[in-house]
């Protein structure tokens, strides 16, 4: 997986959506204010995550990629084992879907975002740790499904079903370290300008609006 990634949802439809999916009344909030859509997600932003707070699972913000050499994904297979994970916590990373890069027979890049095929949000399982008083995410990458492997060897571990629950309570490290639970996602190719992460806006990823 390359290091971009979409989220234009807004707090309150991913906290509409969790309370949902986890089945409780309240997702408690961290920090102030609201984060603007942005489709052209890069590392060391500043980014919404999911983890469980007091007992509960809780929004707030982190910065994606662990110092001091922005480490922002972690392949599931040795993620825990390797030192620099030790006494991480286990996250979920909001989204709305990701992009990745082909290389057509003209020799230029070609990229495609890829979404769930129903619009919903999807959460990537991570790792989430402090330092120096900084909350830092990374985002757990396994084996893509087979439908997805011509585009890129590697995907996001997205959390279903009641994946994202255990998940967050730290439960099912090794179904989180196996590849992907069937998925329905579809990728299209996208606008060649979210190259630049000065470029953000909706016709990145061929819509209109978030």
């Amino acid at each position: 997986m390359c290091g971009r990634y979409v989220l234009f949802s807004s707090l309150e439809e991913l906290s509409g959506d969790l309370r949902r999916r986890l089945g409780t009344r309240r997702i408690p909030r961290a920090g102030t204010g609201e984060w603007p859509a942005n489709y052209n997600v890069a590392p060391t932003a500043e980014v919404p995550i999911v983890r469980e707070f007091k007992g509960e699972a809780a929004i707030g913000p982190a910065r994606w990629g662990y110092p001091p050499k922005t480490v922002f994904n972690a392949r599931g297979e040795t993620a825990f084992s390797k030192p620099m994970f030790s006494s991480s916590l286990p996250c979920a990373f909001p989204m709305n879907g990701w992009y990745e890069w082909t290389v057509g027979e003209d020799g230029k890049k070609q990229p495609w975002f890829t979404s769930a095929t129903d619009g919903q949000p999807m959460y990537a399982a991570g790792l989430c740790k402090a330092v120096e008083g900084q909350l830092y995410g990374t985002i757990i990458t396994v084996a893509a499904l087979p439908e997805l492997e011509w585009l890129h060897s590697r995907m996001p571990r997205i959390l279903v079903g009641d994946e994202l629950g255990a998940w967050l309570k730290g439960e099912g490290a090794e179904e989180v370290a196996s590849p992907n639970r069937a998925t329905t996602v579809d990728s299209r190719k996208a606008d060649r300008k979210v190259g630049s992460v000065a470029n953000n806006y909706p016709g990145l990823v061929g819509m209109n609006g978030g």
